[in-house]
């Protein structure tokens, strides 16, 4: 095309100054561009020009598919325009030789910019975030933190615990252990501790709330040894905040407003989700290995020793060990009554009443019902196989490993 021949484009004209944009007709001829309103007079270019510059000095953006052309006139002026062909024409473009449309183009590169946005999102799911929460975690206010533990405890006794019906005597032989090991810790004063009415467990909350549950004390039978290792585990927790860590990478929002502006204020946002996040709680290995080092030390500390831990990580494995072979006991006897139905003597509530109590011996004596199942039991037991009590804590033979090589140090 000649260059004394115009190019016309329609476009989009935004002043750089305000919001408001005008639609504009772009005449490009020889080494000029000139934007005026589209139905201004022609005859008079002086008075209506919006813009009337050298060619050269307009950047054109690159192409990318579909995407808008966006000018860039000097002084700030912008024409956007999707009449792609008429602006190649009038600046002299060819779509073929932008780099971003090669890229665009190539499958290699396409598969390869997949590949790397999966690579930099795991890595940031394993790595970034629980770092930045643990660095976040530390510049929060104690009060706030001890805000959302209030907050997650209310929604935790709505939806999962409830009132505990241990005896006085009990409570108080917690209690008293519990606040030896807080003053050994130098933790007293900052950490509190409540009873709640549910499976085996014990949980920290933010804020230094740690819950211990009936079915925790009845499967430890209130053995102040196996007691004083969970406990000890817990305050770890406490200690290295890592109920508040895993709030805050479970909410990204908050998350990066506390890593990126300083700003912590945004930690009210966790409020409504924290019950959730908590009842979803399952503590990553390396924060298991933290508490389970704080737990070897305080115990020492304490005149006790890391085997306490050793010893109620085992009671855990036992107490599963058992459910799971009640499981496929039960599976099996189902199995045999369909088979055999006609000939079944046993009643349903018959088979209710033999499965309670088999329930309540797991919880009771998880030792003793293991006696006599050596080959079941060596089909479920695997290398590092994980358990957990209400799968909050995984717990593996490494760890098990690990607090009986502290207590031989």
């Amino acid at each position: 095309m000649s260059a004394d021949i115009p190019t016309q484009v329609n476009a989009m004209w935004f002043d750089g100054q305000t919001a408001r944009r005008t639609e504009v007709r772009l005449r490009v001829t020889g080494r000029t561009a000139l934007v005026t309103r589209v139905g201004a007079d022609e005859g008079d270019i002086g008075s209506t020009a919006i813009a009337h510059v050298p060619r050269d000095s307009v950047q054109v953006s690159e192409r990318i598919g579909d995407t808008p052309y966006r000018l860039t006139f000097p002084g700030g002026g912008l024409a956007v325009t999707s009449d792609h062909a008429a602006v190649e024409s009038a600046f002299g473009l060819s779509p073929s030789e932008h780099w971003l449309s090669r890229m665009e183009r190539a499958r290699w590169v396409v598969v390869a910019a997949l590949v790397g946005l999966a690579a930099v999102v795991f890595f940031a799911y394993q790595t970034l975030i629980p770092l930045a929460a643990a660095a976040v975690a530390q510049r929060i206010p104690r009060e706030a933190e001890k805000t959302l533990g209030t907050v997650a405890l209310q929604g935790l006794d709505r939806w999962m615990l409830k009132t505990s019906k241990l005896e006085a005597k009990e409570l108080s032989a917690v209690r008293e252990l519990f606040a030896e090991l807080a003053e050994q810790a130098g933790l007293s004063g900052a950490v509190e501790l409540q009873f709640r009415d549910a499976e085996p467990n014990a949980l920290a909350l933010p804020g230094g709330t740690v819950i211990v549950t009936d079915g925790l004390v009845r499967l430890f039978k209130a053995d102040q040894r196996l007691l004083a290792g969970v406990i000890a585990h817990e305050l770890g927790h406490v200690q290295h905040r890592h109920s508040l860590r895993h709030l805050l990478a479970g909410s990204a929002s908050s998350l990066m407003v506390g890593a990126l502006l300083g700003d912590v204020s945004g930690v009210s946002t966790l409020v409504t989700a924290a019950p959730l996040l908590l009842s979803t709680l399952h503590y990553t290995r390396e924060a298991e290995r933290e508490a389970d080092q704080y737990a070897f030390d305080l115990l020492k500390k304490s005149g006790r020793s890391a085997t306490d831990f050793a010893a109620a990580m085992r009671r855990f494995e036992a107490m599963e060990l058992c459910a799971e072979l009640r499981a496929k006991l039960r599976d099996e006897a189902i199995e045999e009554a369909v088979l055999e139905r006609n000939a079944a003597r046993d009643t349903p509530k018959d088979r209710r009443k033999s499965e309670d109590r088999t329930a309540d011996s797991c919880l009771e004596s998880p030792e003793r019902a293991l006696v006599g199942r050596e080959k079941d039991i060596a089909e479920l037991r695997k290398e590092d196989r994980e358990t957990g009590y209400m799968h909050t804590h995984p717990v593996t033979q490494e760890r098990i490993r690990a607090a009986e090589a502290a207590a031989s140090r």
